[in-house]
């Protein structure tokens, strides 16, 4: 972790670390591997520095695209498609954490064509993957148009800033409030799954660009309820924030646009003031390796901060 604990690396201690950053004197932890001649971390896992050394200086386990069958496609909507594509169970097992996600593209498309898609369920018995695309633009077009296989590269971890504080929650006696928009329900699902009944997931969704059936089929059965909302109605806050105070619920997502999760946020902290919150990662990813800089943005003291890798500390 950074020696002012405002962010850590949500590759740090991974199979996948030392990652490219390592190569480059810009690993987000190591300040041995930045080019200091001291360690000045506070990063209590295996050191990375060392881990480096004994590697060779090489990238450890570098995620490499591979092709994955396709062996469903369901339209919900004309521009909304399910698609369920076969990997090993190892991997399903691997993108079974919330905030996973991959990058997808046409099986002839070139490598630009790259478009992060977060994974909405992961059955690791069978080896499926189940991921949500919505047309946009031409990568997703192009996305829609396959029938028999996708390039995928994966997994990634950072789907859902404040992911590791709501993975500190899960235990029975938490009750949790998914607040999604869209597709953004996507990653909520796979939440869902993954606490599998083991606490309460319940669910505000807007339906707006999805549709209800779609929710019904992924939505496990159990414990959880789902209420269907406009977030734009203007009684929406004022239902959401009754919502909060009688449930008390203890954690919260916004998995939603910037605009709800600038809204809804300190109308969340308002109504629960210990409750702990984790938002969708809106930033653009682009390669997920801390590499190309679409992601970054820069912190009150000039520090430049690479999302796609970065667990930034919530408020």
């Amino acid at each position: 972790m950074n020696k002012d604990n405002s962010f850590d690396c949500i590759d740090a201690g991974t199979e996948n670390c030392p990652c490219y950053l390592a190569l480059t004197g810009d690993c987000l932890m190591c300040t041995r591997l930045q080019g200091k001649d001291c360690c000045d971390c506070n990063w209590k896992g295996v050191c990375i520095y060392n881990e480096f050394i004994q590697g060779n200086c090489k990238v450890n386990n570098p995620r490499r695209d591979f092709e994955a069958a396709i062996v469903d496609k369901k339209y919900y909507t004309d521009d909304l498609v399910i698609f369920v594509i076969q990997v090993d169970k190892g991997f399903a097992l691997k993108t079974s954490k919330p905030g996973s996600y991959l990058f997808i593209r046409g099986s002839n498309q070139d490598s630009f064509y790259d478009t992060p898609i977060s994974v909405m369920k992961a059955d690791a018995e069978k080896g499926y993957l189940h991921l949500a695309v919505k047309s946009i633009s031409a990568k997703t077009k192009s996305i829609l148009d396959e029938d028999e296989k996708l390039i995928i590269r994966g997994p990634y971890r950072n789907g859902i800033q404040g992911i590791r504080e709501v993975f500190d929650k899960k235990n029975r006696h938490n009750k949790t409030l998914v607040i999604a928009k869209g597709i953004g329900i996507a990653p909520g699902l796979l939440l869902a799954d993954y606490f599998n009944n083991l606490c309460q997931v319940d669910f505000i969704v807007d339906t707006e660009k999805i549709s209800k059936e779609f929710v019904k089929d992924y939505l496990s059965e159990g414990s959880s309820t789902v209420k269907y909302m406009n977030l734009n109605e203007l009684t929406a806050q004022g239902n959401i924030k009754n919502i909060l105070i009688e449930k008390k619920y203890e954690t919260v997502l916004i998995l939603a646009s910037d605009y709800f999760v600038e809204t809804l946020g300190p109308l969340v902290r308002d109504a629960l003031k210990d409750a702990v919150i984790a938002v969708s990662n809106n930033f653009h990813i682009c390669c997920g390796e801390g590499l190309c800089g679409a992601c970054s943005c820069i912190d009150n003291e000039g520090r430049t901060i690479k999302m796609c890798k970065c667990q930034m500390k919530q408020e």
